[in-house]
């Protein structure tokens, strides 16, 4: 019997695939909208989605809404 399940690091294997994607697509749209965007769409948890943000934005730039 297959089980129909992806391993938890593969779920944020996708999202920042996914992520990069959109990136390339509008670099106009705020990382911070597609991360958020990717976490709910791929299941992230709250702490997944805050190590994408910690990974991708850099110092000075979108800082995550508080």
């Amino acid at each position: 019997m297959a089980e129909d399940f992806s391993p938890r690091g593969e779920a944020l294997r996708r999202a920042a695939h996914e992520i990069a994607m959109r990136r390339a697509e509008d670099p106009r749209t705020p990382l911070v909208q597609i991360i958020g965007e990717a976490a709910r769409h791929f299941d992230l948890s709250p702490s997944e989605e805050l190590m994408l943000q910690a990974d991708l934005l850099r110092e000075g730039q979108e800082a995550p809404p508080r």
